[in-house]
């Protein structure tokens, strides 16, 4: 993990800046006692995972440092280290993960790191979507069968978009790029949304799909993801990664040089 630390103390970073040079999944941690050099440090580095900050400090305060942050990089982690318990609920406003009271110890700060990464100790999920090489599914470790392989291919798509709607239209010139979009391939469509919800309901996932108002997505909290912990910058996703990202799929060919590109970055 890159991580920054922003404190108008330099004791608190000093303290920081100890604790995770003993933790090995820390690559870096780089400190700053004015949040301004750190909203700099960020607009060109986006590859930042966690950062600790105070909340009172001089000029700007961490909850206004943690908007602008998270503008920046979507996914960082936001810890509060504060000597101030009343700030907890605008802490958890802003999506910060965890809330440090000084003093701290160290115990403290590697519960929070364990929180925010990728790997961490988290329960396994029982949906485990696999998309690097062929595109498959799986409930406690079971493949998923689908019965129409356009189904498949549709719910290829969905995760590809991470959460992300697709409308009919939308679905359609991707799965049939040669077809009009007429009645005849509007209700093949149907047909094949229906053999999707049939294949996930019979998995007992049915959840992991969303349809309203002629959008479908999935519910990207439902399950796991090679993809989805790439972008995160897990280590061990980005060393899975062989050169294949859902293989078959023409349409997929784009998403496949974003993840070489992120290779290539990290190499």
């Amino acid at each position: 993990m890159n991580i920054i630390a922003v404190d108008d103390e330099r004791l608190v970073l000093e303290d920081l800046k100890d604790i995770c040079s003993e933790i090995k999944t820390v690559k870096r941690i780089n400190t700053f006692s004015n949040p301004a050099d750190a909203l700099e440090f960020a607009a060109m580095n986006s590859d930042i995972d966690v950062a600790f900050l105070d909340i009172e400090m001089p000029v700007m305060t961490g909850l206004e440092l943690a908007k602008r942050l998270n503008r920046l990089i979507p996914d960082i982690k936001i810890i509060f280290v504060t000597g101030f318990k009343e700030y907890a609920y605008d802490a958890f406003s802003v999506n910060a993960i965890g809330y440090i009271l000084k003093p701290f110890s160290s115990d403290m700060v590697k519960k929070e790191l364990d929180k925010a990464s990728p790997d961490g100790a988290r329960p396994k999920s029982r949906v485990v979507i696999k998309t690097f090489g062929y595109f498959d599914v799986f409930v406690d470790d079971k493949p998923v069968y689908f019965s129409s392989s356009k189904s498949k291919e549709l719910l290829a798509l969905l995760v590809d978009r991470q959460g992300g709607s697709v409308s009919t239209e939308n679905a359609v010139g991707i799965l049939w790029p040669e077809r009009d979009y007429d009645e005849t391939v509007q209700s093949l469509f149907r047909k094949v949304l229906k053999s999707l919800r049939t294949a996930l309901a019979d998995a007992g996932i049915s959840d992991i799909l969303i349809d309203v108002r002629n959008q479908r997505s999935v519910d990207v909290s439902k399950f796991d993801c090679d993809y989805y912990r790439l972008l995160k910058r897990s280590e061990a996703a980005i060393n899975a990664f062989a050169g294949e990202y859902m293989t078959g799929y023409a349409w997929a060919g784009n998403t496949k040089r974003y993840i070489e590109k992120i290779e290539e970055s990290n190499l």
